[in-house]
């Protein structure tokens, strides 16, 4: 008797991490599959539960439901195509080729020392294909070392996490998140919060305590999440 093999433990994580994200519940994604793709893309609350524990894979689903979970989950076509290495469902009308478009941009740590300079092969660590809708020029890929951003009970910006970064992006706005570089500290991620009259980089993390340095270099604003694949 054939038998589907399990899904990899990060896609499933992957799936169950993006559905949380949105704030939804099992059933409540059952239903948008519906809505989505009519009875042909039903996908049922246990059929999902099997998908995000990992004992059901998702290339045992027809393309229908396929197609109908990346939309209930609200996943561009080209990050579900480079998330999971699945064909898309062909959009009526639609093109196919440009909904795939991605940008390979490469991935640096979020070390404690240096600047991410982009002309510095040696500090790449990885490639990650960035969607179109994500992609903004000049962009940074950094990959979380440390758990300064994790909030308790594990959300948050956890390490091994990637954020995408927009140098472009200089404005400091409070409660934003941003990299900066700071003497002493290294490379870091802080969100800009502002107590009395003065501007402090604050930690999602209370263990680790707010700080004012003198100097500070701006890297950019963190804009994007993965594998949350939520905007900041």
């Amino acid at each position: 008797m054939n038998r589907t093999p399990p899904e990899q433990p990060d896609l499933a994580a992957w799936l169950r991490e993006r559905r949380r994200a949105l704030g939804l519940r099992q059933d409540e994604v059952a239903r948008r599959t519906v809505q989505h793709g009519g009875e042909g893309g039903r996908l049922t609350q246990p059929h999902l539960s099997r998908l995000e524990r990992g004992t059901r894979a998702l290339a045992s689903l027809t393309p229908a439901r396929q197609d109908a979970l990346r939309r209930a989950l609200e996943i561009s076509a080209s990050e579900w195509v480079a998330r999971t290495g699945l064909p898309l469902l062909a959009p009526a009308g639609g093109d196919l080729l440009a909904a795939l478009e991605l940008f390979r941009v490469p991935v640096r740590a979020l070390a404690t020392a240096g600047l991410p300079l982009s002309e510095d092969p040696s500090s790449v660590i990885d490639i990650e294909l960035v969607p179109a809708r994500e992609h903004r020029p000049g962009m940074l890929v950094l990959e979380v070392q440390g758990d300064s951003m994790t909030e308790p009970g594990g959300g948050g910006i956890r390490p091994g996490d990637r954020i995408y970064v927009d140098p472009g992006d200089l404005d400091l706005r409070e409660g934003r998140v941003y990299v900066l570089h700071v003497p002493g500290l290294g490379l870091t991620v802080k969100r800009l919060r502002r107590y009395g009259e003065h501007l402090w980089l604050t930690s999602d993390n209370p263990d680790h305590p707010p700080v004012r340095p003198e100097e500070a270099t701006l890297v950019g604003r963190v804009y994007y999440h993965q594998p949350r694949g939520t905007r900041l």
